[in-house]
């Protein structure tokens, strides 16, 4: 990270949902910093298949937001206590794991590619938006959230081709981890490692 004689052409971000029921979303910026794919992912099996045939995966550097895991058992006290309680995993309540902050979705099929050479890392996006100054001003991912997510990706950061319509919140997301990877690069930007998660490190901006 932090290298312009970095020999990949493309970043690539990815958002990525808990489950296949909601969406993930993928952004493809370039070196010239346009964003020449944006789409939408649902199953595994689409995010799998995207990242070992997309000839664009196959020249690029890659990072994927964490999702926030929100299996939760019954009752408003385990509600609460998800939110701060540490809890040894042989604690008997959390013979499922409900006390997991993060999901680890897809995280095989992300560590496979680390070994196999691929520049491939994670990041928050509550961080990363703080770091780029785009602290929510309203409840995240609601209709006014991403309007001025959205906004600001246009007129702040120089995304022109974004349409005027608004684009859904993991798209958003995308682009912003795209953005990040294409700074930590052609700008030798500062950047961090907060922590690893299942094998990779998880960046922010310094």
């Amino acid at each position: 990270m932090g290298n312009v004689s970095s020999k990949e052409f493309f970043f690539i971000g990815i958002s990525l949902a808990n489950t296949q029921n909601n969406d993930s979303s993928v952004c493809i910026i370039d070196r010239n910093r346009k964003i020449v794919l944006l789409d939408k992912l649902y199953f595994t099996s689409d995010i799998e298949l995207f990242l070992e045939q997309s000839p664009y995966a196959k020249n690029a550097q890659i990072t994927v937001s964490i999702p926030h895991d929100n299996t939760l058992l019954e009752g408003k006290w385990r509600i609460h206590c998800k939110n701060y309680k540490m809890m040894n995993e042989n604690f008997e309540i959390n013979r499922y794991n409900w006390t997991n902050r993060l999901s680890d979705r897809c995280a095989d099929i992300f560590l496979k590619l680390k070994e196999k050479g691929v520049k491939i890392s994670r990041f928050d996006v509550n961080l990363l938006r703080q770091s780029y100054g785009l602290s929510a001003h309203y409840l995240l991912r609601t209709s006014l959230d991403c309007k001025s997510l959205q906004s600001a990706l246009k007129i702040k950061f120089g995304f022109d081709e974004l349409p005027e319509n608004m684009l859904p919140a993991s798209s958003l997301e995308a682009i912003l981890g795209a953005m990040f990877l294409y700074d930590n690069t052609m700008t030798n930007a500062k950047v961090k490692n907060l922590f690893d998660y299942e094998g990779l490190e998880v960046l922010c901006r310094g």
